[in-house]
């Protein structure tokens, strides 16, 4: 896909119904603050989609705290209207559940004052769901959970790919249990690093005359860095071309080769930014482009809303290509899926693949990237510019 995708929602269930997309997971005993922008075609655009536990909201002490946190991440988008779903399999705890609206409004009240949006309130229990107040356009016992499962809104979200899973730590990447599949992914993975490693020493490795990398004037590379210009090429080929034969299904795609192959390219960080760069400007943009180091700067600046089409494909394959590598060696593909998660706005997506990153590989420097940029609130540059 090489436009963005636009799926368009009309009634609260179909907000609803996006919001484990958009997790990638279902939400457990949390709150989810969903942003709502206006356009000037008068249609609302989502925003934000944030989550925190209920039990970091509730307690006196530190739910203001907490919410505190929370309401400063809906401010940096501006909104114009603001969804609070909290959900609990004790939906009749109102005591509990008005504790928490009243810390986030007061938060977002210090925040945005004077023009804080007014916060639409709903819960989701284990039998239905309903606004959090008594109201005359809800039943006395709720809607019905299939109204959410089989909204216009979820089966939009369905067939532009998206899944969500039952728990947060599913977010993770499992291997596959294919053998034969993971012995052919690892031969040729193999077969790639030696590949590569000729390749850097027919280029004398990988020094290069100091500054050559930085453009100092009058540095050049120790020896002639065709060779490596080349592979990286082939590199960036092979990964648009496996985006380019992925199918439906976790099955479709590029071979198991391929995917071992994938691996190590993605170990090169010229290789692995120019596929970063090439998901983040989308349209189709060909990975060979950002080669030029010059080029993946402009892209990593880029306050564009993403390509979800080019995004999503990325993950895809990147997901792909760590459910293949061996244990402990699935670092490269986990710190892309990891920051192109972040980039997507999929922060719990990109926390629990980023620590999986770190721990396969302690001081991966993408992974750690994403865990800084999360653990510190800093969104990806284009949110609150939709």
């Amino acid at each position: 896909m090489t436009t963005a995708q636009t799926i368009r929602l009309s009634e609260s269930c179909d907000l609803l119904a996006l919001v484990p997309y958009r997790l990638g997971f279902h939400p457990a005993e949390s709150a989810v603050l969903v942003t709502l922008t206006g356009t000037p075609q008068g249609t609302r655009r989502v925003g934000l989609v944030a989550r925190m536990d209920l039990s970091d909201l509730d307690e006196p002490s530190r739910g203001p705290a907490a919410a505190a946190v929370l309401a400063g991440h809906v401010a940096a988008t501006e909104p114009d209207e603001g969804l609070l779903v909290l959900y609990t399999d004790t939906p009749d705890d109102s005591g509990r559940l008005e504790a928490v609206v009243a810390h986030l409004t007061d938060a977002l009240d210090a925040e945005l004052w004077p023009v804080a949006p007014d916060l639409e309130t709903w819960v989701v229990g284990p039998d239905g769901w309903a606004h959090l107040d008594a109201c005359d356009c809800c039943p006395a016992a709720g809607r019905p959970l299939a109204e959410l499962s089989a909204s216009a809104g979820a089966l939009a979200m369905v067939v532009a790919g998206y899944g969500a899973t039952g728990r947060r730590s599913d977010l993770g990447v499992e291997r596959v249990t294919d053998t034969d599949a993971l012995g052919a992914a690892h031969v040729a993975a193999e077969e790639e690093r030696r590949r590569r490693a000729a390749v850097l020493r027919s280029c004398g490795g990988a020094p290069l005359v100091r500054g050559a990398a930085f453009g100092v004037p009058g540095a050049r590379p120790a020896r002639d860095q065709l060779p490596l210009e080349r592979w990286r090429e082939d590199a960036a080929r092979l990964w648009d071309g496996a985006v380019a034969s992925a199918g439906p299904g976790p099955a479709g795609g590029a071979s198991a080769e391929a995917l071992g192959r994938l691996l190590v390219a993605l170990g090169d960080k010229v290789v692995r930014d120019a596929v970063v760069a090439a998901a983040m400007v989308g349209g189709g943009a060909c990975t060979a482009e950002f080669l030029d180091p010059d080029v993946v700067v402009r892209a990593f600046e880029t306050e564009t809303p993403p390509d979800l089409g080019a995004v999503g494909a990325a993950i895809a394959l990147a997901h792909r290509v760590a459910a293949h590598a061996p244990p402990g060696d699935g670092g490269p593909a986990l710190g892309l899926l990891a920051y192109l998660a972040w980039w997507g706005n999929e922060g719990a997506r990109a926390d629990v693949v980023a620590r999986q990153a770190l721990a396969e590989e302690p001081g991966h420097r993408l992974a750690e990237l994403v865990v800084a940029a999360l653990d510190a609130g800093v969104p990806p540059a284009w949110v609150g510019r939709r």
